[in-house]
């Protein structure tokens, strides 16, 4: 007999977890179809919980400096000649790879200025240079026009595409862009050929065409173009990007605030570097830890109050069941999953949406209301509580 009860309450507690996650379904495709609800749905497809993470990293201090990747900002050079300069003498101090964020579209009236950066570019065996895709077809052909600098036809020049991920134009860029058809072919991108570059071609990657980029807060050291002479000893050896910090039309929204697009693919370069890509369960695993999490919530929230209730003094059974007092240890016990999820992540890069726990929980309540008015009169189950 005891057997059957522990196996009919057991499926009593399943049945009623089940209930609060077909709750949560409910609400949430409401949410996300229903028009007078679109902002919250906007909201909710921009919002990940690393966002958090990478803000408590922040605002605790836990901030790296690379050692490996130094910027030299090109934001006030609006001259061939001036950049042809800045890049010659970056050259001077042997970085292992330089990154030129820039495209030179066309021929410039300064025939001279272009003549010689095509000479130098020429001589830089170590540099990758940029170039952009656009008028996108479909998923089988890929883009189907690049804009190149004017020098790509005329002299051997190692080039990765810019483009971010394309359904993130929109919104918060946590992506960027490994591979991508083009004419359909397959094109590496700018940050894959830097870090191919440096690693002299070692870097391994998985099969993914896209990296989940790791913003874990990181300062990357910034140069000036005129005191590029001064600091060999963050250019030597190093990952030199060239481009631009403080531009408009460059700058995206990333979890860490604005950032240039140079900046992006940093965090882009340094994630493949060192093998730090954020890994996002998959959907079926995060339904099956989510369900035990709130699984075990549930039993918790049973035995407390059965618990409590069984206190012989009147006023303490009154005090531990109050909304108050439960309410305040559920509120704790989400908070120690969030602290778990936290130390998932920083330890491992792999982050898990609590977002399916901390939704269903709240149903739970009436959940148990549910089972007590249906279940158990239909069938003659147990009660909820």
């Amino acid at each position: 007999m005891k057997i059957k009860h522990y196996v009919h309450k057991l499926l009593k507690d399943f049945c009623i977890v089940l209930f609060a996650f077909a709750a949560m379904t409910i609400m949430a495709a409401i949410a996300f179809n229903m028009s007078f609800m679109n902002p919250v749905a906007q909201t909710m497809k921009d919002f990940s919980l690393t966002d958090i993470y990478y803000y408590v990293l922040n605002d605790h201090g836990r901030v790296d400096t690379s050692r490996v990747i130094t910027i030299v900002d090109m934001t006030e050079l609006h001259s061939r000649a001036d950049i042809a300069d800045v890049i010659e003498e970056i050259e001077s101090m042997h970085p292992k790879t330089l990154g030129v964020d820039i495209v030179f579209e066309g021929l410039k009236p300064d025939t001279m200025a272009d003549m010689r950066l095509m000479s130098l570019v020429e001589k830089c065996t170590n540099a990758v240079f940029s170039y952009r895709l656009t008028d996108y077809n479909n998923d089988s052909i890929g883009y189907e026009s690049a804009i190149h600098s004017f020098f790509s036809d005329m002299v051997p020049v190692n080039e990765g595409f810019t483009n971010l991920e394309r359904s993130l134009y929109g919104g918060v860029k946590r992506n960027l862009s490994l591979k991508t058809l083009y004419c359909g072919e397959e094109q590496s991108s700018f940050s894959y050929k830097v870090a191919q570059s440096y690693s002299d071609g070692k870097l391994v990657t998985s099969n993914s065409k896209v990296v989940n980029i790791n913003f874990r807060p990181t300062v990357f050291r910034k140069i000036s173009p005129d005191s590029v002479a001064y600091y060999r000893d963050l250019i030597e050896d190093q990952i030199v990007l060239f481009g631009a910090i403080n531009e408009l039309g460059d700058t995206h929204y990333t979890p860490l605030g604005a950032m240039s697009g140079v900046e992006l693919l940093a965090y882009s370069i340094q994630t493949l570097l060192e093998q730090t890509e954020v890994r996002h369960l998959n959907t079926g695993m995060t339904a099956v830890l989510s369900f035990i999490l709130v699984f075990l919530t549930y039993l918790g929230r049973v035995n407390y109050i059965e618990w409590a209730k069984a206190r012989k003094n009147e006023w303490v059974r009154f005090l531990l069941t109050t909304t108050f007092v439960i309410g305040f240890l559920l509120f704790v016990w989400t908070g120690f999953l969030a602290f778990g999820a936290f130390l998932l992540f920083v330890e491992t890069n792999i982050s898990f949406n609590l977002g399916w726990t901390m939704a269903a929980i709240p149903f739970l309540g009436g959940a148990g209301e549910f089972y007590g008015l249906t279940i158990r009169r239909c069938f003659g189950g147990f009660t909820a509580f």
